[in-house]
C-alpha cells in the first residue's frame, strides 16, 4: 500500500499536523470552586435544617424569625437559610478556588451536611426540642 502526503496550502503536510497534535498539553481544572458549591449548598440545607429545630426550641428565635406575619417563621428560616447559602460559597470559594479535592470526600461532606438538615427538618425530630 502507498503511502499519500497531502500538502496544505500553507506548506504543512498530514504527518507535520499529525505530530503537532500530539504536542497539546491537557491542563486539569482545579475541583475548588465546584466542591465550594457542592459544600456550600450542603450548608445551606443544614441550615434550613438548624434554624427549623432552633424555631421550636427558642420562642425569641422563633419570634425573630418571623418576617412576614402571613408566613410566619418559615419567612425567616427560608431566608436565613438562603442568606448563609451564599454566604458559606462565597467563602469556601476563596481557600478552595485553586485547590484540588477528591470529589469523593467532596459529595461525602455535602452528603453528610445535606441529611443532617433533612433530619432537623422532620417534625418528629424538632418537636422533641419544642418548648
Amino acid at each position: 500500500m502507498a503511502s499519500v502526503t497531502v500538502r496544505r496550502d500553507d506548506g504543512k503536510s498530514t504527518e507535520d499536523i499529525k505530530w503537532a497534535a500530539g504536542e497539546i498539553e491537557i491542563v486539569e481544572r482545579a475541583s475548588g470552586p465546584a466542591a465550594a458549591a457542592f459544600i456550600g449548598a450542603g450548608l445551606g440545607v443544614f441550615f434550613l435544617g438548624l434554624f427549623t429545630t432552633l424555631n421550636e426550641a427558642s420562642t425569641g428565635l422563633h419570634d425573630w424569625l418571623i418576617f412576614d406575619e402571613g408566613v410566619g417563621p418559615l419567612s425567616g428560616k427560608t431566608t436565613v437559610a438562603v442568606v448563609l447559602w451564599l454566604v458559606s460559597w462565597a467563602v469556601l470559594a476563596v481557600p478552595l478556588w485553586k485547590r484540588n479535592l477528591s470529589y469523593g470526600s467532596i459529595i461525602a461532606a455535602t452528603g453528610v451536611l445535606i441529611a443532617a438538615g433533612f433530619i432537623g427538618t422532620f417534625p418528629k425530630f424538632f418537636e422533641l426540642f419544642a418548648e
